[in-house]
């Protein structure tokens, strides 16, 4: 009987700390992970009337990029959050490729 629990309860030490590594892995230590946090700081840097070179500069390549509003050809940058958000950062341009509007992640 005192093996059974022993072996239970050594199981479960062995699950959650199982369990605590793949949280960690997925908030911290991932690829995916380090780049929505250092998207998140490099955000930081970002300012209204910047030209799309100079957020590139900061930022990186987007992960996404979408042009909408077609006869004005407005782009907006997609770039991942950490993780858990539920949305995630995108920088809005006008017509002439000048910063209008910076949307962070939530």
């Amino acid at each position: 009987m005192f093996r059974v629990r022993k072996k239970v309860f050594i199981f479960i030490g062995v699950l959650v700390s199982l369990l605590v590594l793949v949280f960690f892995y997925f908030t911290e230590w991932s690829a995916a992970a380090r780049k929505g946090k250092e998207n998140v700081i490099n955000s930081e840097k970002l300012e209204i009337g910047m030209d799309s070179l100079q957020v590139k500069k900061i930022m990186g390549e987007p992960d996404a990029r979408s042009d909408y509003g077609s006869e004005n050809n407005i782009t907006r940058f997609y770039y991942q959050p950490p993780a858990f958000s539920s949305d995630g950062i995108f920088v809005h341009f006008d017509s002439l490729g000048i910063v209008k509007r910076i949307v962070y992640f939530e």
